[in-house]
């Protein structure tokens, strides 16, 4: 009895469209922490793929200046000037790393996590970082 009165209910009720869901990248910020603001450091943000090394270079022109791009996942970058000797936190350092270091006295950057590191020369050339290791990584040291 209850299986007659559940079909024909389910029978006449109208159709519905599924929820109409934008589809694209989905974004996030990245982030050094801390970021010396008040000394000057800042963060260049939405970037776009093919600006990305030139803004490294241009962020570098300095000398003493470390420069970091990370992807957004949207297709554009987040660049980050930084010079001061600190070890730093990351978040949502997940891909498309690059690096350009232009400190003086040969102070290298050092990106870790629980299983990679990577040090990058002050050799002013701009270094491409695999993914893996973007993803892994949670802090960083620039002296």
């Amino acid at each position: 009895m209850i299986a007659a009165l559940v079909l024909p209910l389910a029978a006449q009720a109208p159709a519905q469209a599924a929820p109409n869901v934008a589809a694209g990248p989905t974004a996030w910020t990245p982030g050094v922490s801390p970021l010396f603001t008040g000394a000057g450091e800042f963060v260049t943000r939405n970037v776009s793929s093919a600006d990305r090394d030139n803004a490294l270079r241009l962020c570098s022109v300095a000398s003493g200046i470390a420069c970091v791009s990370v992807g957004q996942g949207d297709g554009r970058h987040s660049v980050f000037h930084l010079f001061r000797c600190e070890t730093r936190s990351l978040s949502n350092f997940i891909n498309a790393l690059a690096v350009r270091n232009n400190q003086t006295g040969g102070a290298r950057v050092h990106f870790w996590g629980p299983r990679y590191n990577h040090y990058i020369p002050a050799d002013g050339v701009i270094h491409l970082i695999p993914d893996e290791a973007t993803y892994d990584f949670n802090r960083l040291d620039l002296c």
